[in-house]
């Protein structure tokens, strides 16, 4: 075959090559990613959140939400608590108070001594006078102003002691003082009610004892100042005769003091006036005022 013959048949097989591989269609990978056949998949890529060199925390989906971490919030600033200025109960002034309704209901005729360590005895406690106008005992009036007075001395934030609050009771005077003496009160106001043959003799007076007295005279400035405080005060707001200030040594209930005393003789029951007064609701309440102010006088509070 000439040689041109074969060089024809070549470049005419080749052509026919070329047409049919351009005629073929590619086979589709399995993969979703259209690789080649027998050439593995690289590697799935993860997104790096930080630096390669710190390890990322794994991802979560929506399906499995995670708890909602509580948001920390500072506490409230408080001022700390800081300690009461009132160091006793509202209202008390400091000071203390003892008051005797004088005598009680039924009298007590058994002795005591009149001052500590003295050889004389006096009756223990008596009933006391009674109205020669109204018929009331003096035990009776004596609580009654006692009362108001207790309530009043409370309101201006004093601290008192009663002897009694009842008339059934059975109380010495050397008991009377030393409940005082064992409080120490700052004042201890002895009410009473006066009586005499005189029918018109009447007026407030107080009591203290004498410079002299073996028991206690070394007080006696103190107990005649409050005496004297208590006696002005009640004579002006009551408007009673003033009769000043009684010294006496024989008062069993002022020998036994050891706190200022004094006792005080609120009118004569054996005067018909002064018993209706004694007896008035009124009256009382300012014969309580009037003796609440002289306390006040005595230990310096202004009013």
């Amino acid at each position: 075959m000439p040689k041109k013959v074969l060089i024809i048949l070549c470049l005419l097989g080749l052509a026919a090559a070329l047409l049919g591989a351009c005629g073929q269609k590619p086979q589709e990978s399995s993969r979703s990613g259209g690789t080649l056949p027998g050439i593995p998949d690289p590697p799935a890529q993860t997104s790096v959140t930080a630096s390669s060199a710190q390890p990322t925390a794994p991802l979560t989906t929506s399906a499995e939400p995670t708890a909602a971490t509580p948001a920390v919030t500072e506490p409230p600033h408080t001022e700390p608590p800081t300690e009461s200025t009132a160091t006793q109960p509202s209202g008390k002034n400091g000071y203390v108070i003892c008051i005797d309704a004088g005598h009680q209901e039924h009298a007590n005729t058994d002795k005591e001594p009149l001052g500590p360590g003295s050889e004389e005895m006096k009756t223990k406690v008596t009933s006391g006078t009674q109205g020669r106008t109204t018929g009331v005992p003096e035990y009776i009036v004596t609580l009654q102003v006692a009362l108001k007075l207790q309530k009043l001395l409370e309101e201006r934030g004093y601290e008192v002691l009663m002897t009694r609050t009842s008339h059934d009771v059975d109380i010495s005077n050397v008991e009377r003082a030393q409940m005082a003496n064992e409080a120490n009160v700052d004042a201890f106001v002895r009410l009473h009610c006066n009586g005499v043959d005189n029918s018109e003799v009447n007026g407030l007076l107080t009591m203290c004892q004498t410079r002299n007295n073996p028991w206690n005279g070394d007080r006696y400035e103190t107990y005649r100042r409050l005496s004297q405080c208590v006696l002005d005060e009640a004579c002006r707001v009551t408007g009673a005769k003033n009769m000043g200030i009684q010294e006496t040594d024989t008062m069993t209930g002022i020998n036994w003091c050891e706190v200022p005393t004094t006792l005080v003789e609120m009118g004569f029951m054996t005067n018909p006036e002064e018993d209706r007064k004694l007896v008035d609701d009124a009256y009382q309440d300012l014969l309580a005022e009037g003796i609440a102010n002289g306390i006040d006088a005595f230990l310096g509070i202004d009013r």
